[in-house]
């Protein structure tokens, strides 16, 4: 290993998701059994939530039917990363195939606002992959499943056939942590205080990321305010909980791996001194840890022997050192967590929920739009899902603000008690028990808390009426095997775990207007401008 793997330069970042790691020690033959064991795997047999099948997998279809290439982000060995965007034929998808039209093409409105919603292409050729390796990505996809949260990227859909393995992502064009800087304190605080919030929400899940370095925290877009987006989960662990939080794989990145990986037995902790590098080196566009040669790289790494050496720490305040000597700790135990480290008085003065909060009409807006889903009928909060899921960045900053405004805890869920507190808060007075019922009419995954998808399907509405190719893209989605309706089979197969052949019948009967036992887009729209409960 050369002078340049503790550089930028060997850390080469295809585009937004796809990148060769400097450094990882070991192979996928080097787990040990426990792991293998709890491994996911993309089995048709797994049964998912209403939140997890957003992301559409399908075997044999060609994805350039459906996606035309616009330019290369990066290509490597492996495969690709492009940027794409639906083709004009396919624009708002089955919603206009086989209907009673000169051409199944979508109006020209819809294919004018399909124009503007670009994707990244992850694609890797299975011929030059390792069987380890291809598990990295059934891993990702796997774990993209289970995540959501507004700084972890977003996967749509999964193409896969006998060449390749296609992932279509939400495309970050704003690029890596290394393309801009240097970064003031108060930004830096920004940067961290939403990383550590996605991390918090993974570990929250059992989710190890194992891999966090500057080149997998992406800017979603060109501008300067633009969020971050948590990248790349090749290498994420979820545990058992149950079973053990331990883990032994030697995985990670030279400049952001944690010591304890070097002994082989370590827990989702090493995340937080990966995150106490980031810190470090966003403050002061310096590294921690910096040798020539691995051995001495590694000696001072399991020693925790750094210093704030550049005269930028002269400019920064205490509170800052603090905080990264409170993450960057050999031992495990001694290192803050990441709800902890939330809590760090540098993240509570320089990134105050005061300043991500949306302004008061916003917040009127959508609290109008949570009292008014409450009586929403079940068909529409399941099409808006599909729709908050598929929704760009630039769509929902708003609704985003408002989001973290609920979420004053920084996790990525919304808990009762933040609910009520926010709600008691308004002009209008509300009882528990109404609280407590619109509360519980949000969270349609039944487990307690609201989540992203689940809070935006609720509020999108608050800015104002939304687009048909908004809408012919959720029709799409539900309709997974494209005969243009929507089947008793697409409901159970898109419901999942949540599907009963008594709910069912509830959403045919919202929205099957000529009772054949089938959805075509003209009754999905009718449904969904006239629901009600």
């Amino acid at each position: 290993m050369g002078s340049s793997d503790f550089d930028n330069e060997d850390q080469t970042t295809f585009g937004p998701t796809m990148s060769i790691r400097g450094f990882k020690m070991g192979s996928s033959d080097s787990v040990n059994e426990d792991e293998t064991n709890l491994r996911p795997t993309m089995s048709n047999e797994t049964v998912t939530s209403l939140r997890e099948n957003m992301i559409h997998n399908t075997k044999g279809r060609n994805v350039f039917r459906y996606y035309e290439v616009i330019n290369f982000l990066g290509e490597g060995s492996m495969g690709s990363v492009k940027a794409v965007r639906k083709k004009d034929d396919k624009a708002g998808g089955s919603a206009y195939q086989g209907r009673l039209l000169r051409s199944n093409t979508a109006p020209k409105s819809v294919i004018e606002e399909s124009h503007k919603k670009t994707y990244a292409l992850k694609s890797i050729i299975l011929s030059r992959v390792s069987n380890g390796y291809l598990d990295e990505l059934h891993n990702e996809i796997t774990i993209l499943q289970s995540l959501d949260h507004p700084n972890i990227v977003k996967a749509y859909e999964v193409y896969e056939n006998n060449v390749n393995i296609y992932l279509v992502l939400e495309n970050c064009t704003g690029g890596d942590l290394y393309s801009r800087g240097p970064y003031s304190e108060k930004y830096s605080a920004k940067i961290i205080g939403k990383l550590l919030s996605a991390i918090l929400h993974m570990h929250n899940h059992n989710i190890t990321h194992r891999d966090l370095k500057f080149e997998n925290i992406m800017f979603e877009s060109k501008a300067e305010d633009a969020e971050i987006k948590l990248i790349d989960f090749g290498l994420a662990k979820k545990c058992d909980p149950k079973k053990s939080k331990h883990m032994s794989a030697g995985v990670g990145t030279i400049y952001t791996i944690a010591p304890e990986i070097f002994t082989g037995v370590y827990t989702s902790q090493v995340d937080i001194w990966s995150i106490g590098v980031i810190a470090y080196m966003v403050l002061s566009s310096s590294k921690p840890f910096h040798e020539r040669e691995k051995k001495k790289m590694i000696k001072r790494i399991t020693s925790g022997d750094y210093t704030f050496y550049s005269s930028a720490w002269e400019n920064l305040s205490d509170e800052s050192m603090n905080f990264v000597n409170s993450l960057i700790v050999v031992k495990p135990s001694e290192r803050l967590t990441a709800r902890q480290a939330m809590k760090h008085r540098w993240l509570t003065d320089e990134f105050p929920l005061s300043e991500r909060k949306p302004d008061e009409c916003v917040m009127h807006k959508v609290q109008q739009s949570i009292i008014e889903y409450d009586n929403v009928g079940e068909f529409k909060k399941m099409a808006l899902m599909v729709i908050a899921h598929k929704s760009s960045s630039d769509e929902i900053i708003e609704l985003r603000k408002a989001f973290d405004a609920y979420d004053t805890a920084n996790d990525g869920v919304i808990s009762l008690t933040e609910f009520k507190a926010v709600m008691s808060s308004s002009a209008t007075n509300y009882a528990d028990e109404d609280i407590k019922r619109i509360f519980e009419t949000l969270d349609a995954g039944k487990d307690g808390s609201i989540y992203y998808t689940e809070f935006l399907a609720a509020t999108l509405e608050a800015q104002g009426r939304i687009v048909e190719e908004t809408l012919a893209n959720a029709f799409d989605r539900i309709d997974s095997d494209d005969t243009g309706y929507i089947s008793r089979e697409n409901l159970r197969d898109f419901l999942g775990k949540e599907s009963s052949e008594e709910k069912i019948d509830h959403l045919l009967a919202e929205a099957d207007y000529d009772g054949d036992g089938k959805i075509t887009f003209e009754e999905f729209l009718q449904a969904f401008h006239a629901s009600k409960r």
